[in-house]
């Protein structure tokens, strides 16, 4: 039983034969003859190909060369994908040369069922005595499905992960796509952040992917949720007035000092510890305004080892007294700072939530993003590639004297036939598998009242006239709740097809 991506970017388990490509000449020419780009395959040396790519705009004729790779099964771990280069060696090629995976599920050849993977040429490799590269794994296949291009650090090797229309994104920004970020990041802990940021609909887990990673990594670890009145000094520091006792007369005394904050204090740990891994913590950042909060601080977020910022005199006087050199590097230098590179910033978002405070495309291209979906199956792969029960298939709505329903049906059926069809809702403004967090696999009718039927009466359906609310229904209808709110229940469950156990899937 192996992981696999199907067309609609749910991750499956998948027991049939291995899908490969079928004409995979025919689709390297449609790859690369997007746009105003027309590609030619040249020569053709088994798996490495030689393309004359033209811009019909500017008549500019490149040539490139292909070092391709189906995208096959890792035999050590169901989530895991490799490619092979069949002993060629894409080491000191005379043209511009790139090493290209391309994923398919279910032998689809149509480019917009297809998702492409890139691997940067590493000169201290021997590829032919080393024909594997391993290191894709699925769950970067479905990142790369949503949100459309993703680089991440896995395995020792930057690789980037995009779906076919990125193609010459990738192509023309290719030594900066692979080698932005430090390679060396990847510590001691195995685990591979910087700056990333969990996103998807309420409850869909986001948090507990975070508490997945960075599990047993507490004592490293900070955390900060972000809100509409939190703001710079909240999360750098600033002056405050302290009470001390003068030494000599004994007399206590209001004074002013800089109190650092969140990101000051894991910001001089990490510096002062660069042997371990750090991880700085944003919960719901979306909800506070970054702009405001980060300040100067967010131009770091670039990591690029020769970018550093002049902080503000207090901020400067404090780092120069609790910071030492380390290697013969400061975290604070000539008056700069920059970010340690064994600092890790994870965020979650809820993107129901993204209008309360718009983040400009400088702020989020700082970050990588990784999607948390819903989960409808049973079971779901952890952030080690281990299969996992999921809690939520067992959660029972119980409705007093009546039957209980599935939670996960009633999710299913909700987001599946009402909300992501709807263009004015879609994906955000879903029901996420823990948006209701069940006590003993139990949720009471109060509970699904008061939260989950009052989302979707309030953020949801309030002014759509395709929801699963009676016609003249207003919220308060479903007070006092063991009677009308019984009553209102059961009209939804039999509306939306999940008045009868055998419906609930």
């Amino acid at each position: 039983m192996r992981n696999e991506l199907n067309t609609s970017g749910e991750i499956v388990q998948y027991t049939g034969t291995t899908n490969f490509i079928a004409n995979t000449n025919a689709v390297i020419i449609e790859l690369f003859s997007q746009g105003v780009y027309t590609c030619s395959i040249t020569n053709q040396d088994g798996s490495v190909y030689t393309l004359e790519i033209t811009n019909s705009v500017t008549n500019v004729v490149e040539t490139i060369t292909v070092y391709y790779g189906n995208i096959r099964n890792e035999s050590r771990n169901p989530s895991e994908k490799k490619i092979q280069l069949n002993g060629k060696d894409p080491r000191n090629s005379a043209t511009t040369s790139i090493i290209l995976g391309i994923y398919c599920f279910d032998t689809s050849d149509d480019l917009s069922d297809l998702i492409c993977c890139g691997w940067n040429i590493d000169d201290t490799v021997n590829y032919p005595s080393n024909p594997s590269i391993r290191g894709i794994n699925i769950e970067m296949f479905q990142e790369a499905k949503f949100n459309g291009f993703i680089r991440k650090n896995y395995r020792n090797n930057l690789v980037c992960v995009f779906r076919p229309e990125f193609i010459f994104y990738y192509l023309n920004g290719k030594d900066e796509h692979h080698f932005g970020i430090d390679n060396s990041l990847e510590s001691e802990d195995n685990v591979d952040i910087i700056n990333k940021i969990y996103y998807g609909a309420p409850g869909t887990g986001k948090s507990h992917k975070v508490n997945e990673l960075l599990k047993g990594k507490e004592e490293r670890t900070e955390r900060v949720t972000f809100h509409p009145e939190y703001d710079y000094a909240s999360f750098i520091g600033g002056f405050k007035p302290i009470t001390e006792v003068d030494a000599e007369s004994g007399k206590e005394e209001i004074k002013y000092k800089f109190v650092p904050q969140t990101f000051t204090n894991i910001y001089v740990d990490a510096w002062n510890d660069k042997d371990h891994q750090y991880y700085l913590v944003i919960e719901e950042i979306n909800r506070g305004n970054c702009a405001e909060i980060f300040g100067d601080i967010f131009q770091l977020l670039d990591r690029n080892s020769d970018y550093s910022i002049t902080p503000s005199n207090e901020l400067k006087q404090y780092l120069v007294k609790e910071l030492t050199s380390f290697d013969g590097i400061k975290g604070i230098e000539n008056g700069k700072m920059k970010l340690p590179p064994n600092l890790n910033i994870l965020a979650t978002m809820n993107t129901s939530d993204q209008s309360l405070f718009p983040m400009d495309s400088a702020f989020k291209r700082r970050w990588n993003w990784e999607y948390i979906p819903i989960n409808y199956k049973p079971t779901y792969i952890d952030a080690n590639g281990e299969e996992k029960e999921n809690e939520s298939s067992m959660y029972k709505v119980n409705i007093p004297d009546s039957e209980s329903f599935s939670w996960l049906g009633f999710i299913k059926k909700v987001n599946n036939n009402y909300i992501k069809p709807n263009p004015n809702l879609g994906m955000d403004k879903c029901i996420g598998n823990y948006f209701i967090k069940a006590k003993d696999n139990s949720i009471t009718l109060e509970e699904f009242i008061n939260k989950a039927i009052f989302y979707l009466w309030n953020d949801v359906f309030k002014d759509e006239d395709d929801h699963i609310f009676e016609e003249n229904t207003f919220y308060e209808d479903f007070f006092p709740i063991a009677t009308k709110g019984k009553e209102k229940v059961l009209k939804i469950l039999e509306k939306i097809g999940l008045d009868k156990p055998e419906n609930e899937d």
